[in-house]
């Protein structure tokens, strides 16, 4: 028990060291000491946010996702992206005569 009560006396003294030394080195400590409790509170969020947005076993599926697909609309363009260039496509083109 001593040397756990020794290990931490001697952090708060290297603590009080640096903040006497200058700001920089206090923002810095401030920094290093945060980042675990940092990375810890992103680590249970992450966690709680995967198990509640989770579908239970019971639960049904929403209408729109039952297997129906969204009907296009008629007037509704095709945006994919053709497989051949616009240069391939120019060449099977009929030419003008001169």
């Amino acid at each position: 028990m001593e040397r756990i009560s020794a290990f931490f006396s001697s952090m708060w003294d290297t603590i009080l060291v640096k903040h006497q030394e200058g700001i920089f080195n206090t923002i810095c400590l401030g920094i290093l000491l945060g980042l675990p409790l940092l990375v810890l509170l992103t680590l249970v969020f992450i966690c709680c946010h995967c198990c509640w947005s989770r579908p239970g076993k019971g639960s049904r599926p929403p209408e729109q996702s039952r297997g129906k697909k969204k009907r296009r609309k008629k007037d509704e363009e095709d945006l994919w992206i053709s497989a051949q260039p616009k240069l391939l496509q120019m060449e099977k083109r009929p030419s003008l005569p001169v």
